[in-house]
């Protein structure tokens, strides 16, 4: 429909600045190294291909944000999906037999809960839902409760790569004066440590099997780069296992591609954990179906080489970059704080990118450059609105006459 509409008015669902450039950029390096691999891995080229293609989300995203109820339809949608999410992974999470064999269509569960990414759109909800006003019964309430849900849920989930994002957007929001999402977290861990910490007293267990110490693990485990270090607690033994197992994967993708294609990278379609099983799994004994090695940087590196991470980085310092530039104008402006809000929010999904197969799958690349094309046409508009403030009005009615003509 996007493409029809922009087909019938002869414009492209595209705008003039730096983030486009580099998507289109992006989309095009992409699609030539699609080019190269299709005969070769047939579908499964394709599938790696997903990561870059999600981006036309992106687009069609922007392209909607200028008609007024289609982008007042997004944010709503957006603001229900993650009011209803914690209440959804609260219940997959409690009972998880009833989603797994009882909940089906077709055999195949109707929802499934992936850990790492519940937690990252949890404290992604968390960071969107939480009121900058003070309780109200009318309107906030709500929002309160499904933002504090979120948040506890999401650090129940020891999910180290999440909880990065987190406090990455929590900064952001800091620099645009905004501090109630730091007292908020602050206050949360402070309470829920205590009462963890005073009912494993009152069991009189020992205090190395507490989920109070399991979370002490998890956040010591974040600067053990190794993964060398003992880790006692059942919830959290399996943490640096984890680091090793993304350091040796990590190690064998940038090995091998440097040796083979460092520009252009290995390919669509490759096998990027062949060389990691050897090494990690000798026996061979295990079935392992993941394709990205659990950084969105690495999997680029590998796929699309150098061009493409240097790609990649760029459109991170061109967000990043927009980020300031909203806490900037939200520090100057109280009312100037829905930009921001959203910015903050992609920052948990872009983080947590860093360390865990999120934009290279649909349910985490979907939301994320939708919400993206959402905010950064909102912030092309707030940009240009003093540029438009500040020309003669003669040269605003001329304009006004050319659009119409």
């Amino acid at each position: 429909m996007v493409v029809l509409r922009c087909s019938l008015k002869r414009e492209l669902p595209l705008r003039r600045d730096w983030l486009n450039g580099l998507l289109l950029f992006w989309l095009a390096l992409g699609a030539g190294r699609l080019a190269l691999d299709i005969r070769q891995y047939g579908f499964m080229a394709m599938r790696d291909f997903a990561m870059v293609y999600y981006v036309l989300y992106f687009f069609t995203a922007q392209a909607l944000a200028q008609h007024e109820p289609s982008r007042r339809l997004l944010h709503q949608a957006i603001i229900l999906t993650f009011a209803v999410l914690p209440v959804v992974g609260l219940l997959a999470t409690t009972l998880p037999v009833f989603f797994l064999t009882h909940f089906l269509v077709a055999g195949v569960p109707l929802i499934f809960i992936k850990g790492d990414l519940l937690a990252t759109f949890l404290f992604t909800g968390y960071v969107i839902l939480l009121p900058s006003a003070r309780i109200s019964w009318n309107d906030s309430l709500w929002r309160w409760a499904a933002s504090l849900v979120s948040l506890t849920l999401g650090l129940t989930t020891l999910s180290r790569s999440s909880l990065v994002g987190l406090l990455v957007a929590i900064g952001w929001l800091a620099l645009a004066g905004r501090f109630r999402h730091l007292r908020t977290l602050i206050t949360v861990c402070a309470v829920g440590l205590f009462a963890v910490t005073v009912y494993s007293l009152l069991r009189r267990e020992d205090f190395t099997r507490t989920k109070a110490y399991a979370i002490y693990e998890a956040a010591a485990s974040i600067f053990d780069y190794s993964g060398t270090a003992n880790y006692e607690n059942e919830m959290s033994s399996n943490k640096g296992d984890n680091n090793r197992f993304r350091l040796i994967w990590w190690k064998n993708v940038a090995e091998e591609t440097l040796a083979t294609s460092p520009v252009t990278g290995l390919g669509f379609g490759h096998d990027l954990a062949k060389g990691f099983l050897l090494e990690y799994y000798p026996t061979n004994d295990t079935e392992f179906t993941a394709r990205s090695p659990h950084n969105v940087f690495v999997t680029v590196f590998g796929r699309m080489g150098l061009l493409g991470v240097a790609a990649l980085l760029a459109i991170y310092w061109v967000i990043g970059r927009g980020t300031a530039r909203a806490a900037q104008l939200a520090r100057l402006d109280s009312t100037k704080q829905d930009n921001m809000t959203l910015y903050a929010a992609i920052w948990v999904i872009m983080i947590s990118a860093c360390f865990g197969v999120v934009l290279e799958g649909p349910m985490g690349a979907m939301p994320f450059w939708i919400m993206l094309g959402l905010v950064h046409f909102a912030a092309s508009e707030v940009n240009a609105a003093p540029i438009a403030a500040a020309l003669p009005t003669s040269c605003v009615i001329d304009s006004i006459k050319s659009d119409n003509r």
